[in-house]
């Protein structure tokens, strides 16, 4: 026991000589507060990790917060792009009602003592080689068959079937369509007549002209009123070219419609017209 007590003395002895020598010597080197100076660098290296993970926690913090932002301008760029898109709509039917109404105002000018149902164009059938186009216009709005089709440019045919709210066209260019013409420089006479050789290429036929008959490559054709189908003076198109046939010792002309009938959306039905004929 008396040995331990020695050691302990020593032990405790030993430890209070390191620190006093350890205390003078810092403090020779200008450390006024070792203690304090131990201290510190024992934890420094937990101070470190609690700061990276302070700045760790405000990263995130950050992050999600940046990514509620988006989202939230996210969802505000989706409701512009909808309104957007409300708005084009609109501006094309804005677009598309004024289209309609100047080729109404348009054919009710150049035709002042024509009564027209305007219509639109829903649907384009083929059926045996004969294209149709389906209107929104029917007996319901007094449409009947045999009414003349037109477009400010010029006819596009008539109407051969009538339903309730529709009713089907067939063109001018169409090999049962045909209608009695006339060539304005000359006034001659013939029928213009739809051929299947010249299928979707806009162009029809003027037949039964006489072979001394005075037509020329770009002379106008118009309808001549006979026939009591179409009135007299529809623009049909202008002469491409002349032959003769010398089996029947006719003239027969091309002649290339004004009428683009890829495009055509809008159309007018004449409902009522007085018959005049080429000779009036």
């Amino acid at each position: 026991m008396k040995i331990f007590k020695n050691k302990f003395f020593i032990i405790t002895l030993s430890i209070a000589v390191f620190l006093v020598i350890l205390t003078s010597t810092l403090a020779l080197m200008g450390q006024t507060d070792p203690i304090k100076n131990v201290f510190n660098t024992a934890t420094m290296g937990f101070r470190y990790v609690g700061i990276k993970i302070s700045e760790a926690a405000e990263g995130f913090s950050k992050y999600f917060q940046s990514i509620d932002e988006l989202e939230q301008r996210n969802k505000e760029l989706e409701s512009e792009i909808e309104r957007l898109e409300r708005d084009l709509v609109d501006a094309q039917a804005a677009k598309d009602e004024n289209a309609r109404l100047r080729e109404y105002i348009d054919v009710k000018k150049a035709y002042p003592d024509f009564k027209f149902a305007d219509a639109l164009i829903v649907g384009t059938q083929s059926e045996n080689h004969t294209t149709f186009f389906t209107l929104d216009r029917g007996s319901s709005d007094g449409i009947k068959v045999g009414m003349p089709v037109i477009v400010t440019s010029g006819v596009v045919g008539s109407v051969c079937e009538v339903g309730y709210n529709w009713c089907r066209v067939r063109a001018l260019t169409e090999s049962l369509s045909s209608a009695g013409a006339y060539v304005s420089r000359s006034g001659e006479t013939g029928i213009v007549s739809g051929d299947i050789s010249f299928k979707d290429t806009g162009k029809c036929m003027l037949e039964y002209l006489s072979e001394n008959a005075d037509v020329e490559i770009g002379d106008l054709v118009y309808t001549s009123g006979q026939g009591s189908v179409y009135p007299r003076g529809l623009y049909i198109g202008k002469i491409s070219s002349v032959e003769i046939d010398g089996y029947l010792r006719t003239k027969v002309a091309v002649v290339d419609c004004a009428v683009d009938f890829e495009s055509l959306k809008y159309v007018m039905i004449i409902t009522d017209f007085e018959a005049q004929s080429v000779s009036d």
